[in-house]
């Protein structure tokens, strides 16, 4: 008989004499490969396998749209921090009186109308005072919320907002640890096979083999593009400052740098100061008395990216949580929200949008007014 691999005519039936397959094997071989299903939707470098489900939950660690659980600090369930790192190319929805953004001092469009500064403008709404006084605060891995508490240009926000989690950031670097691995396994499978399809004669199997391949390296170059992603984000997490990378974005577009922050060791807050100062806009101050169960209250913030969103809701109750006292809200805390104001009808603070009861709907929490303007008593001017 002749050999099908090597072409070798011998009596044996066993295997052949000059390239050694054994033909039994081979025959069995060839008959799975006949009834095969088509390729998988996922490439197995071992017995495990790379699973689509797996990399997507990768991909959530971008955040960058990243699945809310990557920005949120830890804390005791079920009270979980509202995702303040909406992905920064999100960030570019249109606010009120927005101009084109630049760094330091405010750059118009050609042909469009000069913006309005917002201390220019007479507003007779507290609400949209309030609005006003409220910032963007962004960052390499996202965008969150903060305010004015005075005239020199004093920003309270979360601390979750400014500093990415460390524990976070590990499981990121283990994440791109276990892709990477899986990854070069991968190529090492893709390589083998294609060393044996130079020894393969018959063309069912061949095209069976090459279509194998050609999805190997499809799915290798998808999942090496989500790798250089999350590997960008990991240098820029590892590298970030806020001095050099946070920028803040008032309302009518101008973006600025800050030169100062200083963290809560206590609660989920911090303080910026931004260079040249508030630019005369109104600061917002907090009102020294707690409000009534069923009281209307307003959120001030950036959902999805939407700038400066205004939602309402009344004051559900209070409860003294390790967090510090908290507020509890049914207006919407959306990711993007974290670290923006939540006012009364007069436009005073109530508190500080922080969290977010997982897995429920109407149920948010602010760090209580009177307790963020005592953390940083004696850095915010009167």
């Amino acid at each position: 008989m002749q050999c099908p691999k090597c072409g070798h005519e011998q009596e044996s039936t066993a295997s052949c004499e000059a390239c050694g397959l054994v033909f039994a094997k081979f025959e069995r071989r060839q008959e799975m490969l006949h009834h095969a299903a088509p390729p998988p939707a996922e490439i197995r470098p071992d017995g495990r396998g790379l699973r689509i489900w797996w990399l997507v939950g990768l991909a959530v660690l971008l955040g960058l749209g990243a699945g809310r659980w990557l920005w949120r600090p830890a804390g005791p369930p079920p009270v979980m921090v509202a995702d303040s790192a909406e992905p920064a190319s999100v960030a570019d929805a249109v606010a009120p009186g927005e101009g084109p953004r630049s760094v330091g001092s405010p750059v118009e469009k050609p042909g469009a109308e000069p913006a309005a500064s917002a201390a220019s403008a007479v507003l007779d709404n507290p609400i949209e005072r309030a609005r006003d006084a409220t910032v963007v605060i962004r960052t390499p891995w996202g965008s969150g919320a903060g305010f004015f508490v005075d005239g020199q240009g004093h920003i309270i926000t979360n601390r979750h907002v400014v500093e990415f989690d460390g524990s976070k950031l590990n499981a990121l670097r283990e994440h791109l640890s276990r892709l990477e691995k899986a990854l070069a396994e991968e190529k090492r499978r893709m390589e083998q096979l294609q060393r044996d399809l130079a020894g393969i004669t018959n063309q069912d199997w061949r095209r069976q083999v090459e279509s194998r391949i050609a999805h190997g390296r499809e799915q290798i170059r998808k999942y090496q593009e989500l790798h250089d992603q999350m590997e960008s984000t990991r240098r820029t997490v590892e590298y970030y400052t806020p001095l050099s990378d946070l920028r803040v974005i008032l309302v009518d577009g101008r973006e600025h740098r800050i030169n100062a922050v200083h963290l809560s060791r206590n609660l989920d807050l911090a303080l910026l100061s931004l260079q040249g100062g508030s630019g005369g806009i109104a600061p917002l101050r907090p009102n020294p008395h707690p409000l009534p169960q069923g009281a209307r209250v307003y959120t001030i913030g950036n959902p999805s990216g939407l700038r400066h969103t205004v939602t309402s809701g009344i004051v559900s109750g209070y409860r003294r949580t390790e967090r510090g006292l908290l507020v509890q809200t049914d207006a919407p805390i959306n990711p993007g929200n974290s670290g923006g104001p939540l006012i009364d009808e007069e436009g005073r603070v109530v508190g500080v949008n922080t969290l977010l009861l997982q897995d429920a709907q109407g149920i948010g929490f602010a760090i209580a007014a009177r307790e963020v303007w005592q953390e940083f008593s004696g850095r915010i001017a009167p």
